[in-house]
């Protein structure tokens, strides 16, 4: 059985490539999360590993953190 991907590590390094884009602009989960919409837990789930992005997620955040949806997409890849 196939495990989830939650738990792999690329999708790892997409979440901590997320956190790392943030923590570059100065941005703190508070910020974000507001930017979003989102309870502030949410952000934190997602950078803990705990709580999965949805593809519309993502690009929502991507786009708060001041990426384009190519560069958002060359994280998943790079």
């Amino acid at each position: 059985m196939a495990s989830k991907t939650i738990y792999r590590a690329e999708y790892r390094k997409l979440v901590e490539r997320l956190r790392d884009r943030r923590e570059e602009r100065g941005l703190s989960q508070s910020e974000v999360a507001r930017a979003l919409g989102w309870p502030q837990q949410r952000l934190s789930a997602v950078e803990a590993g705990a709580r999965r992005l949805d593809v519309i997620e993502f690009f929502q955040l991507t786009s708060v953190l001041g990426l384009t949806p190519q560069r958002a997409v060359n994280l998943i890849f790079s």
